[in-house]
């Protein structure tokens, strides 16, 4: 553990904290979700702990992918490391919480919405703004609708909104807002909900919320990889929209 470079990761009374260190934005690059990876998987076999927290440092929670790495030749090392990491969430039998604030972005918010609970600081800014790019948020479309219902995921999706504490929890988006300032200590006291419990009874009650409401979810992130990797990254909007971002420029459409 001591080994990692953009994550840090700390161990105490059954809960164990996953912190994201490529500050300020903790932009998630191979590298890093490599380490994230290795983390998680550690972790699959641990019957001890009662809850995992995923939190940020610097101004943002993670301001999402590695957009240059997402291109060329490493585009599907990128997603397929990208993706690994929510097949190893998905398979953790603990109780998940991301302690999200600043700007939760693309595939940072798909981090944090694929923890069980999300706490939000009143700074809060959070969206997938993928489609701005020309591409989709695959993990989003895989999972979102089942915590915001069908319509405002298709809102979110298709139109790359960003939206702001309030909104988020008013759409249930995130289960508390607390002030940004005095975060941490609203983040430590929630953990002691979990931290009282029996690790055994959470792992039980995880494993069958798992069973029963994400039973589809290896199924449905295959489905929308596949079509991103084979059709999407095929047309030239896709590659347009990357480019222009890495270059700082608006993105001509062609349509194709």
């Amino acid at each position: 553990m001591s080994d990692f470079q953009t994550i840090k990761v700390t161990e105490d009374n059954h809960a164990a904290r996953l912190t994201l260190a490529r500050s300020p934005l903790n932009v998630l690059n191979i590298a890093m979700l490599k380490e994230i990876n290795t983390f998680l998987q550690g972790l699959i076999g641990r019957d001890d702990l009662c809850v995992l927290l995923i939190a940020g440092e610097g101004k943002a929670f993670s301001a999402g992918v590695d957009v240059p790495e997402h291109t060329g030749e490493t585009a599907e090392e990128m997603i397929g490391t990208f993706h690994r990491m929510f097949r190893l969430l998905h398979k953790l039998p603990m109780p998940t919480v991301c302690a999200a604030h600043g700007g939760v972005f693309g595939g940072g918010m798909e981090l944090a919405i694929f923890c069980d609970i999300i706490l939000a600081a009143d700074n809060l800014k959070i969206g997938v703004p993928e489609i701005t790019l020309g591409v989709y948020p695959p993990p989003a479309i895989a999972h979102l609708a089942q915590i915001v219902g069908v319509k405002k995921a298709a809102e979110l999706i298709y139109t790359g909104t960003v939206i702001d504490a309030a909104e988020a929890l008013r759409i249930g988006l995130v289960n508390h807002v607390y002030p940004a300032d005095g975060f941490a200590g609203e983040v430590d006291a929630y953990l002691q909900r979990f931290t009282r419990l029996s690790a055994f009874a959470l792992g039980q009650t995880k494993k069958a919320f798992r069973e029963a409401v994400m039973a589809d979810f290896d199924r449905a992130l295959d489905v929308v990889e596949s079509i991103y990797l084979k059709e999407l990254m095929s047309g030239d909007d896709p590659t347009e929209g990357l480019t222009a971002f890495i270059e700082k420029r608006k993105p001509v459409w062609t349509h194709r």
